[in-house]
């Protein structure tokens, strides 16, 4: 992996932790889910997704993951 992919990915990630933590607060999972919502979160950056439309993919996502 080049730099510049190691940035992207890393840009990315903070992207999908912000988006989760905003829209997804005092929602219940299971600690072994937190891969696949970044997993789901990274695949929606790479379609292009602003941070609107990334904030209600990831929580529709978890939504159907939910454990309360």
């Amino acid at each position: 992996m080049t730099r510049a992919e190691k940035l992207a990915a890393k840009i990315a990630d903070k992207r999908v932790e912000r988006a989760y933590y905003k829209t997804c607060s005092g929602i219940q999972i299971d600690i072994m889910d937190i891969g696949k919502i970044f997993e789901f979160g990274r695949l929606k950056v790479a379609e292009g997704e602003d941070d609107a439309a990334l904030g209600a993919s990831i929580r529709a996502y978890v939504e159907r993951i939910r454990k309360n």
